[in-house]
């Protein structure tokens, strides 16, 4: 029978598009090893953070408000991105606490994550103080490290401690209203800015007192990040 060389060309060249299993295998080392250096990578700056933050912690436990002053005055309009709702400059509040980007006094202003946790205890009510290195980011992983509280690894501090009736207002500028207002709700995503000033109110032996901070930076300038960066 006469050989179709056609056929026998098409049969080999399909035979030769598959990988080896020594392929396979290298692929395998080297993503393995990819994933081990990210990993390391990843610790090591956890502890470097760490260390930074245990010498300033013990410096600012003696001055919180002008701590807290300081750190929200270093708010950044740090942009993420959702699918739903495009790029937008990362702040959530409402009464259960607030969360933010902002530059770490504890740590010689190295930008992180802020939760401030409103948070019952036994004898009153506290607002706690967390930060995680924010690194890059993207606003899934920061859902992610406020619902497995893994903002718990990062420095904490009491703000409040042992106090009644915490609670906490924003005043920015709405702009789907077109105005600027107070609000006891404040989100990026909606507002498409972050507030420029937060109070907070709160009762401690029978009397109602308030801390007032304010947010500095509020560019408009990252408004343009739809156009020059489409997902």
């Amino acid at each position: 029978m006469p050989l179709d060389l056609n056929r026998y060309l098409r049969r080999n060249d399909a035979k030769a598009c598959g990988y080896t299993l020594i392929e396979v295998l290298v692929a395998m080392v080297i993503f393995t090893a990819m994933l081990t250096l990210a990993g390391m990578a990843l610790n090591q700056g956890l502890m470097q953070y760490h260390g930074l933050a245990e010498k300033g912690l013990n410096f600012w436990s003696y001055a919180s408000n002008i701590w807290m002053d300081k750190n929200f005055n270093s708010t950044i309009d740090y942009y993420v991105h959702t699918k739903s709702d495009g790029w937008f400059p990362y702040f959530k509040g409402s009464q259960e606490g607030i969360s933010y980007v902002s530059l770490s006094p504890f740590t010689g202003d190295l930008p992180v994550v802020v939760w401030v946790k409103n948070i019952a205890e036994a004898k009153g009510r506290s607002l706690v103080y967390y930060e995680l290195p924010v690194y890059t980011k993207s606003y899934e992983e920061i859902e992610r490290n406020d619902t497995f509280g893994d903002y718990k690894k990062g420095a904490s501090f009491k703000i409040l401690d042992a106090v009644e009736d915490i609670e906490i207002n924003f005043y920015g500028y709405d702009v789907q209203e077109r105005k600027s207002r107070w609000t006891n709700t404040f989100n990026g995503n909606r507002m498409k800015t972050i507030p420029s000033l937060i109070k907070i109110s709160y009762r401690s032996a029978g009397k109602k007192n308030n801390l007032t901070f304010n947010i500095n930076v509020n560019s408009r300038a990252k408004g343009g990040y739809e156009t020059l960066y489409p997902q």
